[in-house]
């Protein structure tokens, strides 16, 4: 398992990669498409594994209901 530290490093290589990277590209007549959601979802999954490394802490809340009338 990566540290919270190597998990941050490849999440900024991969934040620059995509910054960097083109939706479309034309050459003469021909225009290629890309699809960047699998760039994404590796964003994602990195948030989540420094997320749950320890990298943030989870905000606890409590709720209290007080009440004269039964609920």
């Amino acid at each position: 398992m990566a540290t919270v530290t190597e998990l941050q490093i490849r999440r900024d290589k991969l934040l620059e990669r995509l910054e960097s990277l083109q939706t479309r590209v034309s050459y003469g007549d021909k225009t290629v498409q890309y699809d960047l959601t699998q760039a994404r979802e590796a964003l994602d999954l990195l948030d989540r594994e420094i997320a749950r490394s320890g990298g943030s802490r989870r905000i606890t809340r409590h709720v209290r209901v007080r009440s004269d009338k039964d609920l």
